[in-house]
């Protein structure tokens, strides 16, 4: 029974811009130790292919650091067969490691913008691809049909864009996989992964990326793990969804109406932190919410993870103000003026435009009421 690991959109190399310059080099340092634990569970679970369906380097740069970090944990398998279709981040040109370095034995490249099959006879599997030779593919390369061999599992690596027929990325429709004959299909590009889907015999599945690397990519990240056989044609195909990330991204609105101080405000990040399982390995991205005095402060920007129980946290006040608005609308004083001012912005469809207003009229009242503006 063939045993194969899908894993796509590693982006090693990532520059992790969010962070300061250490803490981006130690996100890059962490990067390339996730892509060692995908090599180690490769090798434990006796993976027979790896297929990396897309984007394994963030750019057609490569530090030599990470070619040989490659190099070896490929050599250092040499049972496993690796299978690497270039994506729109790592396209196979001139200047790119695909064409420039030298790979062991056991890497298999698409190399051409045309699909290709690699066939592994010894365990019955052959496996279509094609390369981005840029940084776009804007055709469909099932729009032709493949004639594929029904005695053995046939799996299309594919970097695509399903989501979006006018996409640059190579679109691909689902019903493309319901005639193509694959029994499945590898996808690559889409970082959230997915569920398996199934339409006609063919399954299909995002792996999504093994590490997230910004707020767009949260939640727990990992690859797919197949265990599929063929016998007279019928196939037989289980799926499991390993972790692999060393960092998770999340993030959470946190009601804080009707407290007053940091402290309070901490607690019920805290609060939240726990309920959902979070801990050191989270970077966090909290919308404080709800209404509160227009005398609470927060401190929203000096809240820090180690007071909060995570690795990373940014903390941003979306709370509006506890106010009469129908007696401040007939208010004749300044406060009453300032009110009426900001009242189309504070009834804005703009969530940020609501902050930005909320914040003014909670400042312009305290300086009115002669408390310290912080």
């Amino acid at each position: 029974m063939p045993k194969i690991l899908h894993i796509g959109d590693i982006h090693l190399d990532s520059p992790f811009s969010l962070f300061d310059v250490e803490k981006s080099q130690a996100r890059r340092n962490e990067l390339r130790g996730t892509f060692t634990s995908v090599m180690m569970y490769a090798k434990m679970k006796e993976a027979d292919v790896v297929i990396i369906s897309g984007d394994l380097f963030d750019s057609e740069f490569v530090t030599k650091e990470t070619l040989n970090l490659l190099v070896s944990q490929f050599a250092g398998n040499p049972d496993c067969r690796f299978v690497i279709t270039p994506g729109n981040h790592d396209p196979a040109t001139a200047k790119s490691a695909y064409l420039k370095a030298k790979f062991p034995e056991n890497v298999y490249i698409f190399k051409s913008e045309s699909i290709e099959k690699l066939s592994f006879d010894d365990i019955g599997v052959d496996i279509y691809g094609f390369a981005y030779t840029q940084e776009t593919y804007e055709q469909n390369p099932l729009e032709k049909p493949i004639e594929t061999d029904k005695s053995k599992i046939n799996i299309l690596a594919a970097h695509a864009d399903i989501t979006n027929r006018k996409s640059v990325y190579c679109p691909m429709k689902e019903w493309d996989f319901a005639v193509s004959g694959f029994d499945y299909v590898a996808l690559g590009h889409i970082h959230s992964g997915g569920e398996i889907e199934k339409i006609g015999e063919t399954y299909y599945a995002y792996c999504g990326c093994p590490e997230g690397r910004s707020f767009d990519e949260c939640g727990v990240k990992g690859g797919i793990f197949i265990n599929a056989e063929k016998k007279d044609g019928e196939l037989k195909i289980d799926f499991e969804h390993p972790r692999f990330c060393k960092k998770r991204y999340e993030k959470a609105e946190v009601d804080v109406s009707g407290t007053l101080t940091r402290e309070e405000a901490v607690s019920a990040i805290k609060k939240a932190v726990t309920e959902n399982g979070w801990g050191r390995d989270t970077l966090l991205r909290v919308h404080l919410c709800g209404v509160v005095s227009p005398s609470a402060d927060f401190g929203a920007e000096s809240i820090t993870a180690q007071e909060t129980g995570v690795f990373y946290i940014e903390v941003e006040d979306f709370t509006r103000p506890l106010l009469d608005y129908e007696e401040l609308k007939n208010d004749i004083t300044i406060k009453g003026a300032i009110f009426r001012e900001l009242l189309p912005r504070l009834e804005s469809r703009d969530e940020q435009e609501r902050k930005l207003a909320s914040l003014a009229l909670k400042y312009a009242l305290a300086a009115l009421a002669g408390d310290e503006i912080k």
